[in-house]
């Protein structure tokens, strides 16, 4: 009896390693990448330093830093306006070539404007986004990390739709973990490191979206999940958000910075968001913003063009903006920046146009979107 079962169990053992190795040579254009990442005491998680490769079928660069953007001293050259942007996959840029996503896309439009009025300064915008950060990690990434880069600017931008998500408490109980042991911690995280965990965590989710399409009538509008259950007072997620942006905006008088928080739309269904969603939110948002001290900037009113016609700044079914999305994202929040901190006037339509919005350098991809 025992022999059948170690044969049972091994040959278990020997199947999900099949798997698992067809995964990583098959899978990998379309799941995430766990070698991207590593353990950090401070913000959870932080990207590999220097590591390359291809995340969702986009080519991804980390520099020495830990950052997806070019390589940054931490001492600011004379001349230079230095913006930090931090946030999760929107600011990183998901699926998009670097180049397209919203910071760099920022940062030519400010050195072009600069250029045409004669402003001497350069621009610069460090790109801080982690895929699946929350807020207190930002706030922690910016205690520990951001104001080495001696900001001019700080922007928090802030994703709705699951910024809520208290994700630094669950990172501080894998640092208890390793405290009691690093070999306790390496047991507990390896499954987290296999093709295979992230396979099935996609599948469920797909497998739970089918079935509510199919409890809608096929409707997939209908079934869409209202992610707003978070906002409300005394909820954990909504006191986290509150916490760390009252941390950053201590942080932010203490360092003399103005923070910019930006708020981003649920691309999904941008009407919707505008009718529904954003009536619920957005005041929490905005007063937590205010009580922080921060300065606020709400993104829906420039994408109220495009309900009904989000395909075009979409990227596919996701919520996650295209190159054009992340276009008109820089294109506003530039011209926040230069009214609130630059004197400069509100540059004319020509200009944006002009400004790179959508670049053609990301192939347009349709991957499942990361938890």
């Amino acid at each position: 009896m025992f022999r059948n079962l170690g044969i049972t169990l091994l040959s278990i053992v020997l199947a999900l390693a099949v798997c698992e190795g067809l995964l990583r040579i098959f899978g990998a254009g379309v799941l995430p990448k766990p070698d991207l990442y590593e353990m950090d005491p401070d913000v959870g998680k932080r990207m590999r330093p220097g590591w390359e490769g291809s995340e969702f079928e986009a080519p991804v660069v980390i520099n020495s830093k830990g950052l997806r953007s070019p390589e940054t001293p931490y001492t600011k050259p004379e001349g230079v306006y230095r913006i930090l942007a931090l946030g999760d996959s929107w600011t990183f840029g998901f699926r998009m070539n670097e180049p397209d996503a919203y910071p760099r896309q920022l940062e030519r439009i400010l050195n072009e404007r600069a250029a045409t009025r004669g402003d001497p300064r350069r621009f610069e915008v460090i790109n801080a986004g982690v895929i699946g950060y929350s807020t207190d990690q930002e706030a922690a990434y910016l205690r520990v990390e951001g104001w080495k880069y001696q900001p001019d600017l700080v922007l928090v931008n802030y994703y709705p739709v699951n910024d809520t998500h208290n994700k630094l408490a669950s990172y501080q109980k894998r640092a208890n973990i390793r405290a009691i042991h690093p070999w306790l911690l390496t047991l507990y995280e390896a499954p987290k490191r296999l093709y295979l965990r992230q396979f099935w965590k996609g599948l469920r989710r797909t497998i739970k979206q089918k079935l509510a399409v199919a409890r809608a009538g096929g409707d997939p509008n209908a079934a869409a999940r209202d992610w707003t259950d978070g906002y409300r007072e005394g909820d954990r997620g909504w006191v986290a958000v509150q916490t760390a942006l009252a941390d950053i905006g201590l942080q932010a008088r203490a360092q003399h910075v103005p923070i910019l928080a930006v708020l981003l739309p649920d691309a999904q269904n941008l009407e919707r968001y505008a009718a529904t969603y954003h009536p619920r939110i957005a005041p929490m948002v905005e007063g937590a913003v205010r009580a922080a001290g921060l300065d606020y900037f709400d993104l829906e009113p420039t994408f109220a063009p495009w309900q009904g016609r989000e395909d075009e700044v979409r990227f596919g079914n996701l919520r996650h903006p295209n190159a054009k999305g992340y276009g008109v994202i820089a294109a506003a929040v530039a011209d926040e920046i230069a009214r609130r901190y630059l004197g400069w006037e509100t540059p004319p339509k020509a200009l944006v146009e002009m400004s790179g919005i959508e670049p053609p350098t990301s192939a347009l991809r349709t991957q499942r979107s990361p938890s």
